[in-house]
């Protein structure tokens, strides 16, 4: 099992630049997320950004990091099940141990240091998961176009609306581009009728997309 953490190394004054490590370690018997163990076999990738004046409220900051082999990827796309290997709510350590290293981890300034956010992205799977930076469970599961997996109930990305209410049921509410089913925390984006993306919710979720999509 691997653990990630996100390190920010302030600058001396506003011209210089602030720096951010991750490392990527082997979880203890009893891990934490934000305080891993580190070991002398930890890989750390370095990532700056410059720092004219304070960071804004939108402000993001990426940290690559190395790709899983392909022939990883392949045998993980197979079994990943949404509701079921994924889904809200599961830890992210457990994330990490499931789908291996991110492609990147994009940390999101927040207008309140309880609405800065984390976004773990697996392009290679179709998925992109979210947390709240002070919390160590997901918050939101977004499923990408590419995800090659399927969900539970058994509908899959290029489900037709039919195969989605046979799945899921009648949603609460539909237009062309969004079916809303906000009892399951998910939403479903549509294009002609068929499903390209969801993203799901944990039950109560303060996220900004959440947010967004109740209103």
């Amino acid at each position: 099992m691997l653990c990630a953490t996100v390190t920010f190394l302030p600058a001396c004054d506003n011209k210089e630049e602030v720096g951010a490590e991750i490392d990527l370690t082997a979880a203890p018997s009893y891990p934490k997320f934000n305080r891993p163990t580190l070991t002398s076999g930890s890989k750390v990738f370095q990532a700056s950004m410059p720092t004219e004046g304070a960071l804004s409220e939108d402000t993001a900051i990426e940290v690559t990091a190395s790709r899983p082999s392909k022939k990883n990827n392949k045998n993980k796309k197979e079994d990943l099940i949404i509701g079921k290997t994924l889904k809200t709510g599961m830890s992210l350590e457990l994330v990490l141990s499931t789908l291996g290293i991110p492609q990147s981890i994009r940390i999101n300034r927040g207008t309140e240091p309880q609405s800065d956010s984390i976004s773990v992205e697996y392009l290679n799977h179709g998925l992109r998961i979210h947390a709240l930076t002070q919390s160590s469970t997901v918050e939101e599961l977004e499923v990408l176009p590419e995800f090659k997996g399927e969900f539970i109930e058994g509908a899959k990305i290029g489900s037709n609306f039919f195969e989605l209410i046979e799945s899921f049921g009648i949603p609460e509410s539909k237009d062309s581009f969004i079916a809303k089913y906000p009892e399951k925390g998910m939403y479903i984006f549509l294009k002609n009728d068929t499903m390209i993306s969801v993203k799901l919710f944990s039950k109560n979720s303060k996220i900004l997309d959440h947010k967004l999509l109740i209103n």
